[in-house]
């Protein structure tokens, strides 16, 4: 019988179905480990530190001051055991998950049992199993895991465990690496949402500042990194869905270009949707650990197992070339200080500024970045995520016959129809558009060339991961800044670049909206007075790193 609210009135199916999926999570969350008094968001905004209270002295230390390559560092040498580690990040989870509404699978038996295994192991045999041995590794709920469901937010998709077969193949790499799955993080309905919520775990909250959003759709990976419950992680992303939740929530992250990382066996909506290709990346604290984490990825030589991957192992050679010429003073970049599109608020372009203005003292080279219009980008994008008028989405929420959150409602509708059909040769029309875009955006990166001193092309650019510093709940309305780049199919990174700050982040003395577009994000600025303890002093401001495929 579906779970009721009063003997009066009795839940629709998938709503006892979530929260039957919502009991369950927090019945595998250990009862010692649970907060007594959750503070609410307006109570206590950045909860990024909160859980050490909660924890030992070694629990701290393991969760808080050690990178992923220091913490392997110790497990190497037996001053960590694998159970050890696994167990501290087990219980900052489960004070992260009360605090931001950040997991979708609670994993801790399986992984407390794996962790004790490894330890038999290097007992056994006095070595790691691999260069993760001990590592805890969380992922976004798309990555297929033994014994855990895989929704990506549909209520329809519960009720079926992955087994040993089905689990994604990257999953199965990371255990003969060595690394302990200990947790899956929450996703937006479907995946194609900028806020992360759907009818089975909610909505997650930012961990920086809980009355802003997560972001999405890699937004209960981003929470959970920020708040100290898991070290690295796997995220993916198709238009901002691994930069986002990393510039949100203050971590760094990496999107690669497609065909670098492999995709095989993960879970995804608008299957066979590959006009702008969906890849999966790094999520964590500094670059020096997703370096890591790809690097060992790529040591398993995944190209023998997923035809699109290519075949290209980590190149030593090229790596000291690049650290060579960062030495030299010689690196030249690019900075984007405005889309066309959106204007990005005053934190956002103090930030850039302060950026470039970094990189020059240090003795590096910048340009300012004029390149072909983004708003041809972002139409093309628009074009490729509603390239079937929504059909998939509304025929898996179906299944179930859930209604759709309202962010994702807001573009797909709350019924199909809401978006006007398509024909292939819409399509088509976007993939041309697509290779245009990429072809001219080519030749202006190689142009640059006869603007920098050293007569060579631009090495990287510079750009905002978004015009504003976060936004409340249903207010996430602009991708662009990223969908621009998954267009481009560039590697990008996301870095830390700092803080809003109400008393240097002042309200443009002049604002002259692009559009009505604009004006209306415009409107939504948190660093007016009156908002300003919205963004005082924990929302981030981070930066993108961009490298052009093949440079």
């Amino acid at each position: 019988m579906a779970a009721s609210s009063s003997s009066s009135f009795t839940l629709p199916q998938w709503q006892a179905t979530g929260q039957a999926k919502r009991e369950e999570i927090l019945r595998l969350l250990p009862p010692e480990w649970r907060i007594d008094s959750v503070p609410t968001p307006q109570a206590l905004r950045n909860v990024t530190h909160y859980s050490a209270q909660f924890l030992t002295t070694e629990e701290r230390d393991i969760t808080e001051t050690l990178s992923a390559a220091a913490l392997l560092g110790k497990l190497s040498r037996g001053e960590l055991t694998a159970l050890q580690v696994t167990k501290a990040f087990c219980h900052r989870a489960t004070i992260a998950h009360q605090l931001t509404n950040c997991l979708s699978e609670v994993n801790f038996t399986p992984a407390l049992s794996d962790a004790e295994a490894l330890d038999a192991a290097y007992d056994r045999e006095g070595k790691v199993v691999g260069p993760l041995h001990g590592l805890p590794v969380s992922l976004k709920d798309q990555f297929r895991v033994r014994d855990t469901e895989t929704s990506v937010g549909y209520v329809g998709w519960l009720g079926k465990k992955e087994t040993t077969e089905s689990e994604s193949w990257i999953v199965q790499q990371l255990r003969k690496l060595g690394a302990i799955v200990f947790v899956k993080t929450n996703v937006p309905t479907s995946l194609m949402a900028i806020e992360t919520n759907n009818n089975i775990v909610g909505y997650t909250l930012n961990a920086a500042n809980r009355l802003l959003s997560s972001g999405g759709s890699s937004g209960g990976e981003g929470a959970l990194i920020a708040a100290g419950g898991s070290i690295i992680g796997l995220g993916s992303d198709v238009g901002a869905s691994i930069r986002l939740p990393s510039g949100f929530n203050g971590i760094v992250g990496l999107r690669p270009s497609h065909g670098r990382l492999p995709y095989l066996g993960v879970a995804n909506s608008m299957l066979g949707h590959q006009t702008l290709e969906s890849v999966i990346g790094p999520m964590g604290r500094n670059i020096a650990d997703l370096r890591l984490f790809v690097r060992a990825i790529l040591g398993v030589e995944p190209w023998k197992a997923d035809p699109k991957v290519l075949t290209l192992p980590w190149r030593d050679s090229e790596e000291l070339k690049a650290r060579q010429k960062i030495a030299s003073k010689k690196l030249t970049f690019g900075v984007l200080r405005d889309d066309g599109v959106v204007t990005p608020h005053p934190p956002v372009g103090r930030v850039v500024e302060e950026a470039a203005q970094k990189l020059t003292a240090h003795g590096y080279e910048v340009i300012e970045w004029e390149p072909p219009a983004h708003s041809e980008a972002f139409e093309i994008a628009w074009a490729a995520f509603t390239a079937d008028a929504g059909r998939d989405i509304h025929n898996q929420l179906s299944l179930s016959g859930e209604v759709p959150v309202p962010e994702l409602a807001a573009v797909y509708g709350e019924t199909f129809g809401h978006l006007p059909p398509k024909t292939v040769n819409n399509l088509w029309d976007s993939q041309r558009r697509r290779d245009e875009f990429q072809i001219s955006y080519l030749r202006y990166w190689e142009s640059t060339c006869a603007r920098t001193s050293n007569g060579e092309a631009v090495d990287a650019i510079i750009v905002p991961v978004a015009p504003t510093v976060g936004y409340e709940r249903g207010k996430g309305l602009y991708p662009g800044y990223t969908a621009a780049y998954t267009v481009l199919d560039y590697s990008v990174a996301v870095v830390r670049a700092g803080k809003a700050d109400a008393a240097k982040d002042l309200p443009y003395q002049e604002f002259k909206a692009q559009s009505d577009f604009d004006a209306m994000i415009h409107a939504q600025c948190m660093y007016f007075p009156a908002h300003s303890s919205l963004c005082r002093p924990f929302s981030f401001r981070t930066l993108m790193l961009i490298q052009y495929s093949g440079r």
